[in-house]
């Protein structure tokens, strides 16, 4: 969200380059301390170590961890490449949940639900959906005149497309599970609360016309914005 607030800021794109390739080489060099280097010289903590090696596990057709650390990923994408073009139904679908016990089905893992049930339609329309709505917080931040709405309402919009990239990928095996709820999908209290008050916020902004106290920036070269010189004393 900072990285594309910064951007509508009017940040350097060559600076806001350096600082993703900062971070692409910190993610290699992280995933080098995971794989290569002794339990005491590891820097992420257990669990989380064990979920990224049961999802590069997983890629790879490795299946020791099925039963243990990738149990859940490993369902979550059966589940979800079973499904098909259209689905099973909602009978269908809830009997193969209910068998398969898919951990945080109503949560975590709530996208690979829907593409149980619906199918690989259902998941599309699903992120076409997502993708209105953020194309829409676009236009909307496209055309304020407020730098303060502009800011927000981007920053919002990176932090639910943040939010619903992660959900998919860790609900399809391509990113490691890491709790992240999909935005006004997954059942919790606190996550619907805050993402509707976001959109409560995009729709003030988007709702207003130009601000009621605004005016131009100082702008010291301008003629109109010297002072005159005092003229000569009587």
């Amino acid at each position: 969200a900072l990285f594309a607030m910064l951007i509508a800021a009017g940040a350097r794109l060559s600076h806001m380059s350096a600082i993703v390739g900062l971070g692409l080489a910190a993610i290699v060099i992280n995933l080098a301390i995971v794989f290569y280097l002794p339990d005491s010289m590891q820097v992420l903590r257990p669990h989380q170590r064990q979920r990224i090696i049961s999802m590069v596990s997983q890629v790879k057709g490795d299946t020791r961890y099925i039963k243990d650390i990738g149990y859940q990923q490993h369902k979550a994408v059966t589940l979800a490449g079973s499904g098909g073009a259209w689905g099973h139904g909602e009978a269908r679908s809830s009997t193969i949940m209910k068998f398969n016990t898919l951990p945080e089905d109503h949560n975590d893992m709530i996208f690979a639900v829907i593409v149980n049930r619906w199918g690989l339609a259902g998941g599309i329309t699903t992120l076409v959906l997502y993708l209105l709505m953020f194309g829409s917080f676009l236009i909307a931040a496209g055309r304020s005149r407020d730098p303060f709405a502009r800011l927000v309402i981007v920053g919002f919009t990176a932090i639910l497309f943040s939010q619903m990239l992660v959900n998919v990928g860790m609900s399809i095996g391509m990113l490691p599970i890491v709790g992240i709820t999909l935005p006004f999908v997954s059942y919790g209290g606190s996550s619907l609360l805050a993402t509707f008050a976001m959109i409560g916020l995009v729709l003030n902004f988007a709702s207003r016309g130009a601000p009621i106290i605004n005016r131009p920036a100082f702008e010291f070269d301008s003629p109109e914005h010297i002072a005159p010189r005092p003229g000569p004393l009587m």
